[in-house]
């Protein structure tokens, strides 16, 4: 017959194996985020994966994940495979809804089995995680102000002007979302004046990439973190505009926008006014079925009355509206984005939970990632899906591990994914 501390002793040598492959996780998160921005699927599938395994027992699935939080998950897959079939690609547009849904409950898995770790295990995570940020950072630094030499060196030189201006987006973007855990981590280890000057210091070199988007948001996250450490009440104030402000006010603020003849502003770059006239016409289309949507995956096919102003001969919509929120309402409808609303706001009552200072950097990491969401990428886009995950993961590895430990099975204060703490001090 086992005993306990046999258990305890086989339990705590499973989480050190666990812990190592996670830390191996954090080590080229960033990295590959900056130069591969693709290959940050495959690596959070193995390390969710294979985590899973060196754990055993006690990392099955539905012992660890947060139910409300699958849930909700589960309840927003199952619309959008309902939304295929009126899509113009119903079996296409299916699958992906289904890849997509996967994804999203491996990183909540990837996110549960972070919260499994005590905390000189999460330390050993971070220090990886770290590590692999100084070496993207250290990258950025020579890339961005000498015309990316390493990148070029390693990915080869750029085969048109417009691939060379978008060359470090996406790896941008990334470290924009992932300076928030890391200026954390170095606030715990007692280095507040790093802590506090990483997220203007890392923006001050975002200025010198083509990422307006990484940009806008990493200031908006620094105003938001900035405003959440004023207190519990601002924090909720920030992170229920950012909610309501993205999902909701968009096709407002695009209507907004048309009206002050922004389309047509000499101070915008023409990407900017291409990506306006791109919102407009979605705008226009949720108009027409604003409930249930076209389907989803549908904006590519949506119907565009006219030629494509910037690029004539190419689509209005070239494969997804750079705007998240409006290509789940435009696909999804209003239907499609409350369900996401409610997906947001589990995470930010988990976030609301925090102790200052880790509330105002989730905070901010938070409105950071709606930000570029709004603003960027196509909402089902399997990187920046993962990233997003990956950097939920990363940042629950910075919280204190909760008092209970596992004996055979997880414990019901290690089932939350998302910022989950006891610290309610302000």
């Amino acid at each position: 017959m086992t005993t306990a501390p046999e258990t305890l002793a086989n339990n705590r040598h499973r989480t050190d194996r666990l812990s190592f492959a996670l830390t191996l996780f954090t080590l080229l998160l960033a990295p590959l985020g900056l130069l591969a921005a693709k290959a940050v699927v495959p690596l959070v599938i193995a390390a969710a994966i294979g985590g899973g395994l060196l754990l055993g027992a006690p990392a099955l699935p539905w012992r660890v994940i947060n139910r409300h939080l699958a849930v909700a998950l589960a309840l927003f897959t199952a619309w959008c495979l309902v939304t295929a079939w009126w899509s113009f690609h119903p079996l296409d547009a299916a699958t992906l809804a289904l890849r997509v849904g996967v994804l999203l409950l491996v990183l909540t898995y990837l996110a549960s089995l972070m919260q499994l770790l005590d905390d000189r295990q999460r330390k050993r995570v971070m220090h990886g995680f770290c590590l692999g940020f100084a070496v993207a950072g250290a990258i950025a630094v020579i890339d961005l102000p000498f015309g990316t030499p390493i990148f070029d060196l390693l990915k080869g030189t750029a085969q048109s002007e417009s691939a060379a201006y978008a060359r470090l987006n996406r790896g941008v973007s990334a470290l924009a979302i992932l300076i928030w855990p890391f200026a954390l981590f170095a606030w715990r280890q007692g280095w507040h004046t790093a802590a506090l000057l990483l997220p203007p210091a890392f923006f001050a070199l975002t200025l010198l990439s083509q990422s307006s988007a990484s940009i806008l948001a990493l200031a908006g996250g620094i105003l938001a973190g900035a405003m959440a450490c004023l207190g519990r009440a601002t924090a909720r104030l920030m992170l229920g505009a950012a909610i309501a402000g993205t999902l909701l006010g968009a096709p407002l603020a695009v209507d907004l926008m048309q009206r002050a003849g922004l389309e047509q502003s000499d101070l915008i770059h023409e990407n900017g006014l291409h990506r306006l006239h791109i919102w407009g016409v979605v705008n226009e289309r949720i108009a027409d079925r604003p409930l249930f949507g076209w389907g989803f995956d549908a904006s590519p096919d949506l119907p565009t009355p006219g030629v494509e102003p910037f690029k004539p001969g190419r689509k209005v919509i070239p494969s997804h509206p750079h705007n998240a929120s409006l290509q789940i309402m435009v696909e999804t409808g209003i239907v499609g984005s409350l369900l996401v609303m409610a997906i947001l706001v589990l995470i930010a009552q988990r976030i609301d939970r925090l102790a200052l200072p880790a509330r105002a950097c989730a905070t901010a990491m938070f409105v950071a990632v709606l930000g570029i969401a709004c603003t960027a990428y196509g909402i089902w886009q399997s990187h920046w899906l993962a990233m997003i995950g990956a950097a939920a993961a990363v940042f629950v590895a910075v919280q204190p591990a909760p008092q209970a430990k596992i004996t055979g099975s997880a414990s019901p204060a290690a089932s939350s994914p998302f910022f989950r703490s006891k610290d309610l001090s302000t």
